[in-house]
């Protein structure tokens, strides 16, 4: 069973780092050549508008997805009233997004978000229309068929936005994409899907799984909340151009960090579900899994990080240069992503959904509070904060798992120090070639060249056990 189950996993990962890697890589592809085409205030504007989405897109999924996966007696009649509820707040939302459009427009002081807003809000409707296939295929480890479904997606959506784009619609491109996305993949997934919802809706159902659900949705909306206050004060109090630069400097951190670590989170969590009784295999696996995924991101995202600026310009031209230097203060707070990611998806899943909620109102209120101090401070001060923020959420995630498994912050620290310490050595070291070389193609290259020699040369030689692990995975 259990020999049985790591093979499932690790198929399961493979195809799931397909997916997230060839999507990144088309992403990197379609927004490298839409930033060529489109201006940075373009960017913005639909940043403005993709705040009021992900708050709304927390509450369709009110944490029933995870607890659908969660639940290893599901029954159509469950997946049924999922997916009513889901369907239903969709709606709700979409409609409140129509009418509050011009409402939204003011708040910005941008007339022409009106028109953004009622097109983009329709992606809430069609994203809850395959919401439950896919809880359903990440809960049988089907991540092969999740794969080819959004690279599908993401090709076709991708060449018709940089067609648009190419043609001088830009604002518009970047929303047909959006949209055109959204649609192709809930329509796939449907028609792949052996799953139809059956005609009734569970009251039982629906309490039990809300019991589990209400907790992860304050904790979500909580995070969205916070998450895109950042953006929200931004393209308030400075402009659409600055929150484009800010946009696109996380969403490549985001990239270096939260994609790898979304792999090994959305894989291993049905997977360590089945050990949710069995405390030591649980504490082992949560041990190796918190050490590699440090090995894999902290070097990602200080490389990242270290040649910014000719990674920028090369990529995105020199009228992005400041989106590097927020970048390159991101990547500090951006790296601890998977160890906070990790410790609370062990709340998770042992059904501590109340306690996870309340940990995010603690750091929640920390991080409103120095992001207040920040603001009039600028921009840069605003990421420098997100720093501190992101190391006392540390303090406060891996608490509880010293209570439940007995891997504290001390026991973490240590296992992940040595990969620390190597990165910031590696960061140091690239960040002064990338300034000696300039920030022409040639730099970066070099630059990348030097990075990886360095981290991966260190952990060689000083013999780090990740090495060996991963030559495990691979065999």
């Amino acid at each position: 069973m259990a020999q049985s189950l790591k093979h499932k996993t690790f198929a399961a990962s493979l195809w799931r780092f397909f997916e997230v890697g060839g999507r990144q890589l088309i992403s990197l592809l379609v927004t490298t050549l839409l930033a060529r085409l489109i201006l940075p205030a373009q960017y913005g504007l639909v940043a403005m508008i993709t705040v009021f989405i992900s708050i709304s897109e927390v509450f369709i999924d009110s944490g029933f997805s995870t607890a659908l996966i969660r639940d290893n007696n599901r029954t159509t009649k469950d997946c049924s009233t999922v997916f009513y509820f889901n369907m239903g707040v969709s709606i709700f939302f979409c409609g409140a997004l129509q009418i509050c459009a011009p409402w939204i427009a003011d708040f910005y002081g941008m007339p022409e978000l009106t028109a953004i807003t009622r097109v983009v809000a329709l992606t809430l409707i069609i994203s809850g229309f395959g919401s439950v296939q896919r809880a359903l295929l990440e809960a049988n480890l089907n991540f092969k068929r999740i794969t080819t479904i959004n690279l599908v997606a993401l090709c076709i959506s991708g060449a018709v936005g940089i067609a648009m784009a190419y043609l001088g619609f830009q604002v518009w491109a970047l929303v047909t994409q959006m949209l055109l996305a959204r649609l192709i993949a809930a329509a796939v997934i449907w028609i792949k899907s052996d799953w139809r919802p059956a005609y009734c809706f569970s009251v039982n159902s629906f309490r039990r799984y809300f019991s589990f659900g209400s907790s992860l949705l304050g904790s979500a909306l909580l995070n969205a909340v916070y998450s895109n206050s950042y953006s929200l004060v931004i393209g308030k109090v400075f402009s659409s151009a600055n929150l484009a630069f800010y946009n696109r400097a996380g969403s490549f951190s985001n990239t270096a960090s939260a994609v790898p670590t979304s792999i090994v989170e959305s894989v291993t969590f049905p997977a360590l579900c089945k050990l949710q009784d069995d405390t030591d295999r649980l504490r082992d696996g949560y041990r190796r899994l918190i050490r590699l995924a440090a090995f894999v991101v902290f070097p990602l995202c200080l490389g990242l990080g270290a040649v910014a600026h000719p990674f920028i310009t090369v990529l995105l031209t020199s009228r992005w240069e400041f989106a590097a230097v927020l970048m390159q203060i991101m990547v500090f707070s951006y790296m601890w992503y998977p160890i906070h990611s990790l410790n609370l998806n062990l709340l998770k899943v042992c059904g501590r959904s109340g306690l996870f909620f309340r940990l995010e109102i603690w750091k929640k209120v920390v991080g409103i509070s120095i992001l207040c101090v920040t603001v009039p401070l600028g921009l840069k001060a605003m990421c420098y904060g997100s720093i501190l923020s992101s190391l006392i959420a540390l303090i406060i995630n891996t608490r509880y798992t010293g209570k439940l498994i007995g891997m504290g912050i001390m026991s973490q620290l240590r296992d992940i120090f040595p990969t620390l310490l190597l990165s910031l050595v590696m960061f140091a070291i690239t960040t002064f070639c990338a300034r000696i070389a300039g920030n022409g193609a040639g730099s970066l290259f070099l630059s990348v060249a030097v990075g990886i020699a360095v981290f991966a040369g260190g952990a060689i030689l000083f013999r780090f056990p990740e090495v060996r692990e991963l030559k495990n995975l691979r065999k």
